[in-house]
C-alpha cells in the first residue's frame, strides 16, 4: 500500500486518500482545497448538501474552522475518540464542508494512523466513509481500491469500534446519529 509520505503528497496535491479510522475506513482530502473536496464528493456520488466531517489530532486543528474555544469543556467530555460534534462554523468555511447545515462536523481522533496523518499534515483532513453514496461502507483496502482505483490507501487497522462515530450538536445536545 501507500506510505505516510505518499499520503501527505496526495493531500498536498489535491488527491483523495483512504485510511482506517476508529470504526470504518475513511476517504479524505485537504479541507482547504475546494477542488479536492468536489472530487471526493464526485467519487462518492454525494451531493454537497450533507456536509463533511473534519477529523484532527489536536484541538487546535479546528480553531480556524469553528468556534471550538467557546465549547472546549463540553467538546473535551467526548474527545478524543469516535464522537463527532456539530459546532458553529467560522464565516469563511467552505460550503463544500458545511453543506446546507448551520454547523460544521468535527472529530478529534485518537486513532494512531489518523493522528500521524493529521500531525504530519499539520491540520485536519476531510473524513467521510469509504463507500459510494447509499451503499455499505467498504471493509478493507482491497475493496476500496476495487471501487476507487485512483485513491491512495494507507494500510492499517480499524480502531475496534464497529460503526461510524456518534454525531451530536454541541449547542442543543441532540444526537443526530
Amino acid at each position: 500500500m501507500t506510505s505516510l509520505d505518499s499520503i501527505l503528497e496526495c493531500l498536498k496535491s489535491g488527491e483523495t486518500i483512504a485510511y482506517p479510522t476508529e470504526g470504518v475506513w475513511g476517504l479524505g482530502c485537504d479541507p482547504a482545497n475546494n477542488k479536492a473536496i468536489k472530487k471526493l464528493l464526485d467519487l462518492k456520488g454525494r451531493t454537497k448538501d450533507k456536509g463533511l466531517i473534519l477529523i484532527g489530532s489536536k484541538f487546535e486543528h479546528f480553531i480556524d474552522f469553528a468556534y471550538v474555544e467557546d465549547y472546549k469543556n463540553k467538546l473535551m467530555t467526548k474527545w478524543p475518540g469516535p464522537h463527532t460534534w456539530l459546532v458553529p462554523p467560522k464565516k469563511d468555511i467552505s460550503d463544500y464542508i458545511i453543506g446546507s447545515n448551520d454547523k460544521v462536523a468535527l472529530r478529534l481522533t485518537d486513532h494512531d494512523l489518523v493522528c500521524s496523518i493529521c500531525d504530519s499534515f499539520k491540520g485536519p483532513i476531510v473524513s467521510t466513509s469509504a463507500n459510494k453514496e447509499g451503499l455499505p461502507t467498504l471493509n478493507n483496502p482491497q475493496e476500496i481500491l476495487a471501487n476507487f482505483p485512483d485513491v491512495k490507501c494507507l494500510e492499517g487497522s480499524l480502531g475496534g469500534h464497529h460503526k461510524p462515530s456518534t454525531i451530536q450538536d454541541v449547542v442543543t445536545d441532540i444526537v443526530i446519529r
